[in-house]
């Protein structure tokens, strides 16, 4: 047997602790073992490692047979994710136009409402996928998804009627500034099967209503914080604190301020790299690059974001989970639907023409646009092939990684902080006096040997 070439090491006091990205397992091993295993696996007919240890590091993945190929499991895994039509995803945009002129923003703002002709095409294609599917999920997205609520509850009606007559599961999720997220829709979007709403707030209140003020100008950051008290009681609710160089440093002061309103542990909170948008020179995004983070330095920045959400109750450490496919733009049964019934792959291309793949009304017939993003493979990327966190990652952001001037932001974090994360994982663990298990990343029970 050898080790997998994608385990991460690291120690704390007593015992060393192993973490697979290919099963998401973690183990921990006291150091005596630890020796006893390099000598195991180094030939020493004498070591004295134990066979309890051997059988759980190979349950989590972390020893595997001396002629295994990892790159084609994990090759085998994206392929077959992204080829799987049993699930449908849909991204809608039910409004290109929002209520919030913000000056990062990716996509070129039209205020555009989904009309009636274009909701009857994505019904059409509901029911044609219907008898082949178990499963589908709608993320609703915009511009402002709320400017367009009336498209948007019309459409979750009719998915869930024609989901339930078929015995599809359906459910939901919303990315929304949450200005317009008054407590009746709320209910209205609980009751059509929204499971999870994700918020931005980027720092306290000058700062955040200086990066996303109303289309007038206006504030917004006390109107979106009056809409989390009652939001929190219907679903999830994850907030975005979008990050560049300039607001980073108030992060803290945001905390701050969702803790002292008691919202702690009512909520989720997470930061969000900024990047400069350069496919579409419309876009406000366009001229927003100086202010950005390198992918590298916001891995290090998020790692002390990652700290302060702990030290304030809006969460705490996690490991990454086994990727897949990792996205809407390199599944062939996932598209992003437009407001004007237009089709793209990316939700970063939205509301930009050249990325246009099709229209609902022939989505079976895409342009060549589709190609690019069907054919992407990181397992091509020899930077990703001999990239430690591939099987978390897979690639990344597949849409940056085909943009020359944004290749170096397709990678998640974990690539650049991944023994520091895992090593932020077991010391809160530790203290929290939670057991590592070689079971995966939920936490049950001891699984050191004797």
């Amino acid at each position: 047997m050898k080790e997998s070439s994608y385990n991460i090491w690291v120690e704390r006091g007593a015992s060393a602790y192993v973490f697979n990205g290919v099963s998401g397992a973690l183990l921990r091993v006291p150091h005596e073992q630890r020796r006893a295993l390099q000598g195991f696996l180094g030939g020493d007919e004498d070591s004295a490692c134990p066979p309890k240890l051997l059988v759980m590091l190979a349950s989590g993945r972390m020893l595997v047979q001396d002629g295994s190929d990892e790159l084609d499991l994990l090759g085998k895994r994206y392929e077959a994710s992204r080829g799987d039509t049993s699930q449908l995803a849909l991204t809608i945009v039910t409004s290109l136009g929002c209520n919030f002129d913000c000056p990062y923003c990716f996509e070129a703002m039209h205020p555009e409402i989904m009309d009636a002709e274009v909701r009857q095409a994505v019904l059409e294609l509901l029911d044609d996928q219907l008898p082949t599917i178990r499963s589908f999920h709608v993320s609703w997205f915009g511009g402002e998804p709320l400017v367009g609520k009336t498209p948007l509850l019309a459409l979750s009606d009719a998915f869930g009627e024609r989901c339930d007559r078929a015995g599809v599961r359906y459910d939901a999720d919303i990315i929304t500034n949450g200005y317009l997220l008054d407590e009746g829709t709320c209910a209205q979007l609980r009751d059509r099967r929204v499971t999870h709403a994700q918020i931005t707030l980027d720092g306290p209140p000058e700062t955040h209503d200086r990066m996303r003020p109303l289309a007038g100008g206006q504030r917004s950051f006390w109107g979106i914080v009056k809409n989390l008290h009652h939001a929190v009681a219907y679903f999830p609710v994850t907030i975005r604190m979008n990050v560049d160089t300039e607001n980073f440093p108030k992060a803290e002061e945001l905390l701050r301020i969702l803790a002292d309103q008691g919202l702690a542990g009512k909520l989720g909170v997470y930061a969000g790299q900024i990047t400069g948008n350069t496919d579409d020179p419309s876009a406000p995004s366009a001229t927003y690059g100086h202010r950005c983070f390198t992918n590298r330095d916001f891995a290090r920045a998020e790692l002390e974001f990652k700290r302060l959400v702990t030290r304030y109750g809006f969460g705490s450490p996690a490991l990454p989970r086994p990727t897949e496919a990792p996205c809407t733009a390199v599944r062939a049964n996932e598209l992003v639907v437009g407001s004007s019934g237009e089709l793209y792959k990316c939700w970063e291309s939205v509301g930009n023409p050249l990325e246009v793949v099709g229209h609902i009304r022939d989505y079976r017939n895409p342009n060549g646009r589709l190609a690019k993003w069907l054919k992407y493979d990181p397992f091509r990327n020899e930077e990703c092939r001999g990239c430690i966190a591939l099987p978390v990652c897979m690639g990344g952001c597949a849409a940056h990684a085909m943009n020359l001037l944004q290749y170096e932001n397709r990678c998640g974090t974990f690539r650049h902080t991944y023994r520091e994360q895992v090593l932020t994982f077991v010391e809160f663990a530790e203290t929290a006096g939670t057991e590592v298990s070689a079971s995966g990343p939920r936490l049950t029970r001891p699984m050191e040997t004797r």
